[in-house]
């Protein structure tokens, strides 16, 4: 509950760190069962997820030293990052659909109380018939009340998961019905359009053979480090500005800030960073004053973000470990449907991160880190076929069995092997 906005503005971060009572849950368990089994596989987990915000703030503090900032800016910058290392713990301890799921069903039970369910209902329709233009949510105290920009974000990750990625569950329509209402409760723009690329992305690796699968799972790891290094060079030229005004498209006054950001880095190898936090820092000294570029405090361009704050080389080993060694962790490691499960959710997230703030929202990054885990843990089970003589199959039936007893020989056992 700790995303519904009369809550955040009160209290804020206070509910998101009661939380952390998984962490205290999961020692409880650990302690009345003696069960280390799989502790290993756990440890290597928050190994892999936690080198990534201990590199950042390495990176970090040489930057720090080198521009001989302010203590009071490295604590800030240090504390904000050192935050997603509490995310990591909570993700080795639980699961969290059902508690995201209820607090938004709740947030948006209160919204329609408020304005009254005949509006909440007309309101909610004319913003997914409208695909969330801005005057529906500006004229409506119900739309705004319920655009939970979190919360959101990660029901599109479980609308993927449960459709591709929940193993032999029964009500995984179910779960992802609930998941896609909630999204279209808070519509994002461009987390609609994200959802339909992480999707179509899942669909054709589950089509392909296990090579291929591999093939993919690597070229598209690869394609995005070039593209992300392409999207900085566009915001940095004002092409993406220049493409976004001829096409019409609404940034709400996102191109001011890149715009204005655009004058603190470069696009080469000698550029060595502002530090983390840095952005937000900056526009925050510029709030309330003739210097203001628009009323926000955030840049709303995580890719953006983390080169101006990290530089050149720092981001080069950023994204590549977060993409490819990562997508090469899980295939060695996990399997390959592990890799596309993680790599499904994360092109969703990425289109996120173009525009918005996602990269280290707090139920966001715990739920990116979780999903790929979960479901190693509970590995895939396929659908038996009715035979595995083809002459009682039709061919389709044909060609999956085909297709399975090729795969079954191509494919590499996992290094990680769960303890029975």
């Amino acid at each position: 509950m700790g995303d519904y906005k009369v809550l955040n503005a009160a209290l804020g971060a206070l509910p998101k760190l009661l939380s952390a009572g998984a962490i205290g849950l999961a020692l409880i368990y650990f302690f009345w069962t003696g069960n280390i089994r799989n502790f290993k596989i756990l440890y290597r987990f928050g190994l892999l997820y936690s080198s990534v915000i201990i590199g950042i703030i390495l990176v970090s503090i040489f930057i720090w030293i080198i521009q001989l900032e302010s203590i009071g800016f490295i604590i800030k910058g240090t504390s904000k990052i050192s935050y997603q290392l509490l995310n990591i713990a909570i993700v080795l301890s639980a699961v969290y659909f059902y508690g995201i799921a209820g607090a938004n069903l709740v947030i948006i039970l209160i919204g329609a109380a408020t304005t009254g369910i005949g509006s909440a209902i007309n309101d909610m329709i004319r913003n997914i018939t409208t695909f969330g233009a801005n005057d529906v949510i500006i004229n409506s105290s119900f739309i705004r009340a319920i655009e939970i920009h979190d919360i959101t974000f990660v029901m599109g990750v479980y609308v993927i998961y449960f459709l591709f990625f929940c193993p032999q569950e029964r009500l995984r329509f179910l779960y992802a019905g609930v998941a896609l209402f909630l999204f279209f409760a808070g519509l994002k723009r461009i987390a609609f359009l994200s959802l339909l690329l992480g999707i179509a992305f899942a669909i054709i690796c589950l089509l392909l053979s296990y090579n291929k699968k591999i093939k993919v799972l690597y070229f598209t790891a690869f394609f995005i480090v070039a593209f992300c290094y392409f999207y900085i060079i566009i915001i940095q030229n004002g092409t993406f500005m220049k493409f976004c005004i001829e096409h019409e498209i609404e940034l709400n006054g996102r191109e001011k800030i890149y715009d204005f950001i655009a004058n603190f880095y470069e696009v080469s190898p000698t550029y060595g960073g502002k530090g983390y936090e840095f952005c937000v820092q900056l526009l925050k000294s510029m709030h309330g004053t003739k210097d203001q570029v628009v009323d926000i405090t955030a840049v709303h361009n995580d890719i953006l973000k983390m080169y101006v704050e990290v530089g050149f080389w720092g981001f080069f080993a950023w994204i590549m470990f977060y993409y490819v060694y990562q997508t090469h962790w899980y295939i060695t490691r996990c399997g390959e449907m592990v890799a596309v499960c993680f790599m499904s959710i994360n092109i969703y997230m990425l289109i996120t991160y173009l525009t918005d703030n996602t990269m280290f929202y707090y139920w966001s990054s715990m739920v990116v880190r979780l999903l790929p885990m979960s479901y190693f843990f509970v590995p895939e089970k396929l659908t038996p076929l009715r035979s595995e003589n083809p002459l009682y199959l039709n061919s389709f039936d044909r060609w999956r069995l085909k297709r399975r007893q090729k795969d079954a020989k191509l494919r590499k056992k996992p290094k990680m092997i769960l303890e029975k």
